[in-house]
């Protein structure tokens, strides 16, 4: 999905993509998912949840670097989501990118911090059941544990009102995502069969 959407240039897509892969670090390489989702967010001009991906990201290649200074993460902005937390994921051994790049992002981050028109909260929506505030990527309610099936295409929650399905698997999407999707590749995400949006 990620390289579909690097090859059509669905950037607002990508985002979401990699926003919601953040919740299965403990299985994927955490750094890197930090690393594409802080760089798909900030295409996408979401800037603050660029800069708290990118500053997590930032706290993770310096743990790699140096193991015995993981004491000092926050995990704050991350607290109420399903994102696990930083000492819950395992850590490869060596970091993706050189300190060069490393040291752009870092300039990146501390310029954004002193931008006050960017807020540095993670994005957020209301639980259609309970009415709360929560992470927009959640599949979960902190408040009432409501759940949702994620959408094919971005991962984000199916919320009802907002999906659509495949004509042939059935499986779910957020229209807006779908129709950005199909009007690029002309097929369904999950089983491959040609489509049209809706």
């Amino acid at each position: 999905m990620k390289s579909d959407c690097q090859k059509h240039n669905l950037t607002g897509v990508q985002a979401k993509l990699t926003s919601c892969l953040l919740r299965y670090t403990k299985e994927i390489r955490a750094d890197k998912a930090y690393h594409d989702a802080g760089s798909a967010c900030r295409a996408a001009g979401l800037n603050d949840a660029a800069f708290i991906y990118f500053n997590r990201y930032i706290d993770l290649y310096d743990v790699i670097d140096d193991p015995d200074n993981a004491g000092g993460l926050d995990n704050t902005a991350f607290e109420n989501t399903d994102i696990p937390s930083p000492f819950e994921i395992p850590l490869p051994e060596k970091n993706i990118i050189n300190s060069g790049e490393r040291d752009q992002i870092r300039d990146w981050v501390l310029e954004i911090k002193v931008d006050d028109s960017v807020g540095q909260n993670l994005p957020t929506c209301r639980c259609e059941h309970c009415g709360a505030e929560k992470y927009e990527c959640s599949l979960t309610c902190q408040s009432c544990d409501a759940q949702w099936e994620p959408c094919i295409v971005t991962g984000l929650p199916l919320v009802k009102t907002n999906a659509v399905s495949c004509k042939i698997c059935n499986k779910g999407a957020i229209r807006e995502h779908w129709n950005d999707y199909i009007s690029a590749t002309m097929h369904c995400p999950w089983c491959k069969s040609m489509q049209t949006q809706y």
